[in-house]
């Protein structure tokens, strides 16, 4: 299968593509500049960064990307959001992804600006609300994906009612590991994918060596549902399987996609 293109308003990557943005200085500027020079789109995991610290990232990210696309990743639940979305705004990111939580005064703060913002949902009935407001595009997670999502449902079933109800470009998310999950996805409706765990076994990928090992040495019975302080249902960050355990050596060069996605 040959894949096509990716268009977030006047945005395009030339693989439909996404490096997750993983949060707490797992994906940083290093990883998203050489999946943008890849041809994907990286993302910044900003929360958890203070507002210099962002800045420098981007700065790096920049550098690397060969006028790829970067984008952050925010939770809408962060302390400092307005001052991590401005920030970003300000050291001229090129798309803003936002989760856990719903704010309607990003979309009117994205178009001043000209910075598309990407809500992540999970069902029919936000991504339409969504779309309202004046999103450039629809990050559809399932209960597959890492993190706390208050969802139940895989995506797989959440993702044809997301088509339904918006003609934006709509980017299926959580669990996917290799392009028979993609392709499927497609087939679902999907125009893009955003993919992060496997991201994490790159050289390019901040995490420290022996977080990157234990996934490594992960067993599909390792991947269980844990409850959120405020009691929701979420996965931790699955490592998807055996074919996953080989390290990637040039994240730049998106070689893993091709080698391990696409057999």
């Amino acid at each position: 299968m040959k894949l096509p293109q990716l268009k977030i308003g006047d945005l395009v990557a030339r693989i439909p593509i996404i490096q997750g943005g993983m949060a707490i200085r797992i994906s940083t500027g290093k990883l998203a500049g050489e999946v943008a020079a890849a041809g994907g789109i990286g993302m910044i995991g900003a929360s958890g960064l203070d507002f210099d610290e962002l800045a420098n990232e981007i700065k790096i990210a920049k550098e690397r990307a060969q006028g790829g696309l970067v984008g952050i990743n925010i939770m809408f639940a962060a302390r400092e959001f307005w001052g991590i979305v401005k920030t970003a705004v300000q050291e001229k990111i090129d798309l803003v992804f936002t989760g856990a939580g719903f704010s309607r005064d990003i979309f009117k703060y994205g178009k001043e600006n000209a910075v598309p913002i990407v809500p992540i949902v999970s069902s029919a009935r936000l991504a339409k609300t969504a779309d309202q407001c004046g999103a450039a595009a629809i990050v559809v997670e399932g209960k597959e994906a890492g993190g706390h999502l208050g969802t139940d449902r895989p995506i797989r079933d959440i993702l044809p009612e997301v088509r339904e109800a918006t003609k934006l470009p709509v980017i299926a998310a959580g669990g996917i590991c290799d392009g028979k999950d993609i392709v499927e996805l497609f087939r679902l409706g999907a125009n893009g994918v955003q993919i992060a765990t496997r991201f994490v076994l790159s050289d390019e990928c901040n995490a420290a060596l022996a977080y990157k090992q234990r996934y490594q040495s992960a067993k599909k019975e390792d991947v269980v549902v844990i409850s959120s302080p405020v009691g929701m249902a979420g996965d931790p960050n699955p490592i998807c399987r055996p074919a996953s355990k080989k390290r990637c050596s040039q994240a730049s060069r998106l070689r893993f996609l091709s080698e391990t996605l696409f057999p």
